[in-house]
């Protein structure tokens, strides 16, 4: 679950809310396990809170830190160095840091697919849901 998934379910404003009000629904529905970071809440709470409000982005953190709706993972020491490495390496490509966390997680849980709107996850192979 990518930063960019949580704040379009977040802002009504944003381009990407109403596939991504669709998408969740599936994903709930479904019961699709889901994971995320903290590198990607940090990022989230931030933006949800600059592009609405600051009571948006708590009601968020609230929901996702208590409903266990999504793992949050850690950061670990292990994978910010992969993501260093990683961050590094795509000197080509647009990338953040947070990005590469995210990379360097996924590569690491051996998975395929975020539920995303930022195509820098498809740049690196990653498939987009």
């Amino acid at each position: 679950m990518d930063t960019s998934a949580w704040v379009a379910l977040n802002d009504r404003n944003d381009q990407h809310h109403a596939v991504a009000i669709e998408k969740f629904a599936r994903i709930r529905t479904e019961k699709i396990g889901m994971v995320t970071s903290d590198y990607i809440l940090d990022e989230s709470l931030t933006l949800i809170r600059m592009r609405t409000f600051h009571q948006a982005a708590i009601a968020f953190g609230d929901a996702l830190l208590k409903s266990g709706v999504a793992s949050m993972l850690t950061i670990s020491d292990e994978v910010r160095s992969a993501a260093f490495e990683l961050f590094r390496k795509y000197d080509d490509k647009d990338v953040s840091f947070t990005d590469c966390t995210s990379f360097a997680l996924m590569k690491r849980l051996k998975l395929h697919t975020a539920f995303t709107f930022d195509g820098h996850f498809q740049q690196v192979g990653f498939e987009m849901w």
